[in-house]
């Protein structure tokens, strides 16, 4: 079963600023997230064969994705788009526009088109720990690990600066090693004009 949203286009060189759907998916709605799309040319179907057709969506946070759609008519000018479990992550306003490209090197471009992702109450109680999901344990383990390579390599960064600090002679210190090397010339030169 699908959630399908259609967008019927006229492929003309009229001037359009987009336009607002009703189409609203949900966060989780895995493998059923379906756009449909219907193209004509002066009222009639547009043929669709020898045409490489893409959707291009842009996400709220500046996500960016650039797929294929799969031609369902051919003749007459139907194609769908199925929204990937990742594409839905991504909750909001989305801008999305359909390119046709022909074998024959010619190309066009759809008005652009908006939808929406909104988060399920399931989502909204997750409170996120960080800007992406956690797929599976392998990708936790992944984060985990890369988290504790950072860590150390801050902790060894840090050891060498403490080392550095250690090396670096105080005032006090200094005065000390100054008065300690005075005190033992007096005692040389006093020792050695004895001697004479």
């Amino acid at each position: 079963m699908y959630k399908t949203g259609g967008v019927a286009f006229d492929i003309n060189a009229n001037r359009t600023n987009g336009r607002t759907t009703n189409i609203q998916f949900m966060t989780q709605d895995t493998g059923s997230a379906k756009l449909s799309f219907s193209f004509t040319k002066d009222g009639t179907p547009l043929p669709l064969s020898a045409v490489d057709a893409k959707i291009v969506l842009l996400y709220e946070d500046g996500l960016f994705y650039k797929k294929s759609l799969a031609i369902t008519d051919k003749v007459n000018g139907n194609a769908e788009y199925m929204l990937s479990d990742e594409e839905l992550k991504h909750y909001g306003t989305v801008k999305a526009e359909i390119k046709l490209y022909y074998s024959n090197g010619q190309a066009l471009a759809t008005s652009f088109f908006t939808f929406s992702i909104a988060k399920t109450l399931e989502d909204q109680n997750i409170i996120p720990t960080a800007d992406y999901y956690i797929d599976d344990f392998e990708t936790l383990r992944d984060g985990v690990n890369h988290i504790v390579e950072e860590i150390s390599q801050t902790v060894e960064e840090l050891q060498k600066k403490f080392a550095d600090l250690k090396a670096i002679e105080t005032k006090e210190g200094a005065q000390k090693k100054a008065d300690a090397a005075e005190e033992n010339a007096k005692s040389y030169t006093n020792e050695h004009a004895k001697d004479n």
